[in-house]
């Protein structure tokens, strides 16, 4: 068999000698061959070194995302090996069977990404060399874990990016429920309707670490989803925490866990956040703590300085509703906001607002997300603790 192979331009290669997977395509200089989409390629470097196999395509900036520095074929054992060394990492670190199973790049199973919930799983495909070989990787999973069921969740807007239309589906069993236990706080979870994946394993170890700040404080969850921080503070010893999210079915789901837990200190609120800080400002209502976990605000690169801008109108509205001495737990998964940028925007409001930080902690993505040192983009989590005078 003739493997397709791309060649570099001259220098272009450092980069992909320091461990970063992705071949954009104007560092090509040619190709020998005529690969498909999905097709797997070489890459050599300007000098014809061998720097890697991974999966082409012709039309998207990323033209090669390098998965193997030996030829091995993308095959059932392939994705058996790969999910068997993902588990490995997962059982080392979490007692029970609830985290994400795959991270992309950072598992070596670039634009793959599944979330398990015991015996159920949640799929996403961001890259269309897996959306070819999803058969295959949906009847590993059945064969690794006799699932209860697996549900495919493509309805991300990056998926547009590879060519690919959005998409959700059963894929095997029924929809089901699961039940997750995070350090006393039980989360009803909903693979199938829920958001992204169902659950947001990433702020996992953040949602502990907030706990402190609960105890007699008042608390608002601005982006609240299904509860998450908010449960978490609830649980820890908060007077009353007001949590707000502008999906009905998201308030919904808080309030059936609130119930599952037997909490009555939350009280929920379906709006828009900045309609809901723009009344709370006008009535001079104040927290001692705030929560702000916002959607990502980036596509692109190129909505960066538009993304900078609503960060730091955010936080600007946040402030004139902490109180003085009050707590700011906050968070950007904006993949193409740098963490220095991120901490800068917030900085920059509180300037703005009048208020002195104190930088607290600083943290990422539970370790269920890991992050490949030199590929950046694998780290898109930024969760920061301040307090605010």
């Amino acid at each position: 068999m003739t493997i397709p192979v791309v060649h570099l331009k001259k220098k272009e290669e450092n980069r992909i000698l320091s461990g970063h997977l992705w071949v954009f395509s104007n560092e090509i200089q040619k190709i020998d061959g005529v690969p498909e989409i999905g097709d797997v390629v070489e890459v050599r470097s300007g000098r014809n070194e061998s720097l890697g196999f991974g999966f082409y395509h012709p039309r998207t900036l990323i033209a090669v995302r390098i998965f193997s520095k030996e030829f091995v074929e993308p095959d059932a054992d392939f994705f058996m090996r790969r999910l068997t060394s993902a588990l490995q990492l997962r059982e080392q670190i979490f007692k029970t069977p609830f985290y994400r199973l795959a991270y992309g790049e950072s598992d070596f199973l670039p634009g793959l990404i599944i979330d398990r919930f015991g015996s159920l799983f949640g799929v996403q495909i961001l890259s269309a060399a897996m959306e070819r070989r999803k058969g295959i990787i949906f009847d590993v999973l059945k064969g690794l874990f006799s699932p209860e069921a697996v549900y495919e969740r493509n309805e991300s807007s990056t998926r547009a990016l590879e060519g690919l239309p959005q998409s959700k589906a059963i894929v095997y069993g029924d929809e089901l429920s699961a039940d997750y236990g995070e350090e006393g706080v039980v989360f009803r979870v909903h693979p199938f309707t829920g958001q992204k994946t169902g659950f947001y394993f990433d702020q996992r170890y953040n949602r502990i670490f907030s706990r402190q700040f609960a105890p007699g404080s008042e608390v608002l969850d601005l982006f609240s989803n299904e509860g998450g921080f908010g449960l978490n503070m609830a649980i820890a010893g908060a007077a009353k925490v007001t949590a707000v999210d502008s999906s009905d079915l998201a308030v919904s789901n808080m309030k059936l866990n609130a119930e599952i837990n037997r909490i009555n200190c939350i009280d929920t609120e379906v709006s828009d956040a900045y309609d809901f800080l723009n009344r709370s400002i006008a009535s001079g209502r104040k927290f001692d703590v705030v929560i702000c976990d916002p959607p990502s605000f980036t596509r692109n690169r190129k909505s960066v300085p538009v993304a900078k801008a609503g960060y730091r109108r955010l936080h600007e509205m946040v402030f004139q509703i902490l109180k003085r001495g009050g707590i700011l737990l906050t968070a950007s998964c904006s993949h193409h906001i740098l963490r220095q940028t991120f901490e800068d925007v917030v900085a920059s409001a509180a300037l703005k607002s009048g208020r002195t930080l104190q930088l607290l902690h600083r943290a990422g993505a539970s370790p269920d997300h890991p992050v490949l040192p030199a590929m950046p983009e694998t780290e898109y989590l930024k969760f920061t603790a301040y307090r605010a005078l």
